[in-house]
């Protein structure tokens, strides 16, 4: 499920999460200059006719009125003047200097009518005037304020996490138009562009799906519209501690051109967006054989072979210290023959490691960190990892090297070695796990006193809890039966809020997808894993929990879900490319640019 959307990203003043899907500029549509170009008539010219024997004169006085527009019909020629017989048609650039003449009449009609600067300047009310539409998706118009909004909450994540060195290629306090890193797809690009194409990345993002929402008839709920009240709320009550107007205080904090009207609308389409949202994920499901197909061409992310490994270091600085090392590290694979083997060696093989973990105070004696080091030494590995070296991961997977051989391999970049221990051949993981929604119902208990142990549910109560959830899986069975009605179910009666949306799961309509054996009670999974169960099926299911109504969904492999879940998220992503970025140049000139931080010194840092 894509953490774009975020029912509480409001809460925060500054920050947002992004996720990853790169911003598509291939998509993005630039307007050739500033000129505004009128898609449909102004309101006082909207019937209007303009006859060729009108009379309709411009004049360039600045004393006298602008336009001028006769509908009487014209004087009558002088009495000498010649009357020439046309007799031949005008030609196609008289046809177009006439039709210039009239637009270029009308334009001026229009800027007359509503002023220059409805047009050229941009506003914190979200009218969306030419001047105030940065950027449109697919057929919604994004004020500048708004473009604002996400540019700030992207480049101000991005500045922040580097400020506490989590970000290695990025300097807060210098030009980021200066500074490269490289996109998702690899491509080389000033941290600058990375700020603007994630931000159009999270506006296209939340407009595709609120777009579609409007069209498909979905709304904002009750419980969405007292957020956003409450949102507003604190930020009014900010605003008036801070003794700044609400429009100030808000352009300050979100965006410059960001007003109230800004956040109100924002929160309602990131609501809206996200109610569709779910509803198309359930509504879109991927076919087996697209995800056949996925997994047989990235068969190498799935395949996995088992290990184990020592990590031998380099800790000298003298020039031999390579040679003895690797003496060293010769004996040790002599005598490794199985995994019990290499586990006896950790206190010789990795005496630097466990001496410096010692030295920081991570462990109290050599003993426990061997011992610790011993659980973590056996592993797997994917042939297309790069965590070991490559030629390591070659002889692993060659066809040649047996399980229980061992060798070792130099990694320059790490100054260090790594004695390697086959322990299993390739192989696609085969692990079970499978999908359920489920909507419970728990016994409703009699509250203990204080001091007292927590009491059981009565008979009574028990039998009223099965009522409640017989009573619900009625109300589904009268509907269209479908997942997403009984998603909204969950929902709206779902005790386990963790699976829906009132939990901080990030989960919808009581789902659990991907879950391994062993994770739920012994009656869920047994139902949820019934060889029998096919798409589609329900019941009502009870354990100690409470009486849970299943609704199943697949039971499947480990990798065979991961690719499913892989080729849904290609498949969001071609929808959300479908709905065409056009930039506006000239209120795109307005919009916010991310400007160097002031340093800080250590002394402020800690201070903070």
């Amino acid at each position: 499920m894509s953490d774009k959307i975020k029912e509480n990203e409001f809460d925060e003043n500054k920050n947002t999460n992004s996720e990853e899907k790169p911003y598509d500029a291939n998509k993005v549509n630039f307007e050739e200059n500033d000129n505004w170009e009128f898609e449909a008539k102004a309101m006082t010219l909207e019937n209007d006719e303009f006859e060729a024997d009108e009379g309709v004169t411009v004049t360039e006085d600045k004393n006298e009125a602008p336009i001028t527009i006769a509908n009487e019909a014209p004087a009558k020629a002088p009495e000498k003047a010649a009357v020439v017989p046309v007799k031949n048609k005008p030609s196609k650039n008289a046809v177009k200097f006439a039709l210039a003449a009239v637009l270029c009449v009308i334009i001026t009609a229009v800027l007359v009518f509503f002023g220059v600067r409805y047009f050229t300047l941009p506003n914190t009310n979200e009218k969306m005037n030419p001047g105030n539409v940065a950027v449109t998706i697919g057929d919604t118009d994004v004020s500048i304020g708004m473009y604002n909004y996400y540019y700030n909450a992207v480049s101000n994540n991005y500045i922040s996490y580097a400020q506490q060195g989590g970000i290695a290629d990025l300097d807060p306090t210098k030009d980021f138009s200066k500074q490269k890193t490289k996109d998702h797809d690899g491509n080389e690009i000033t941290w600058a562009q990375m700020f603007e194409n994630e931000a159009f990345e999270q506006i296209q993002y939340i407009t595709a799906y609120y777009q579609e929402a409007v069209k498909n008839g979905v709304t904002i709920t009750e419980t969405q519209k007292e957020a956003i009240k409450s949102n507003i709320k604190t930020i009014k009550d900010s605003a008036k501690e801070s003794e700044q107007s609400i429009d100030a205080y808000i352009s300050e904090t979100y965006g410059e051109y960001c007003g109230l009207a800004t956040i109100e609308k924002l929160m309602t389409q990131s609501y809206i967006a996200n109610n569709y949202y779910h509803q198309y994920l359930i509504n879109n499901k991927v076919d087996d054989k697209d995800v056949e197909d996925y997994f047989n061409k990235h068969k190498n992310e799935y395949t996995q072979i088992s290990f184990a490994y020592l990590p031998v270091v380099i800790s000298s600085e003298e020039k031999d210290a390579k040679s003895k090392v690797e003496k060293d590290v010769k004996e040790y694979v002599s005598k490794i023959k199985n995994i019990k083997d290499l586990k006896k060696l950790i206190p010789n093989a990795c005496k630097d490691i466990i001496d410096n973990a010692i030295a920081s105070g991570s462990f109290e004696n050599a003993d426990d960190c061997a011992e610790e080091i011993a659980k973590s030494v056996e592993t797997s590995i994917t042939k297309d990892d790069t965590s070991f070296t490559e030629d390591g991961v070659k002889w692993l997977f060659d066809e040649k090297t047996n399980i229980n051989d061992c060798k070792y391999f130099y990694d320059e970049n790490n100054s260090m070695f790594f004695i390697l221990l086959k322990t299993s051949e390739p192989k696609v993981a085969d692990d079970e796990v499978y999908s359920v929604r489920h909507i419970l119902i728990m016994p409703k208990k009699d509250e203990a006193k204080e001091g007292e142990e927590a009491k059981e549910a009565t008979k009574a109560q028990w039998a009223e809890a099965e009522k409640k959830a017989k009573k619900i899986y009625d109300e589904y069975k009268k509907g269209d039966k479908t997942e997403y009605s009984f998603a909204l179910l969950a929902e709206k009666y779902s005790e386990d809020t963790e699976s829906t949306s009132k939990g901080s799961s990030g989960l919808y309509g009581g789902l659990y997808e991907g879950t391994t054996l062993g994770q739920m009670v012994k009656s869920f999974e047994e139902w949820s894993t019934d060889k029998k169960r096919k798409y589609g099926d329900t019941d009502i299911v009870k354990s100690d929990f409470g009486y849970h109504i299943m609704f199943f969904v697949e039971d499947t492999t480990s990798t065979l879900f991961k690719c499913e879940s892989a080729v849904k998220s290609e498949k969001e992503m071609e929808y959300i490319k479908s709905f065409e970025v056009k930039k506006h140049s000239g209120a795109m000139k307005k919009t916010t640019v991310a400007k160097p931080q002031a340093a800080t010194t250590n002394s402020e840092a800690t201070a903070e």
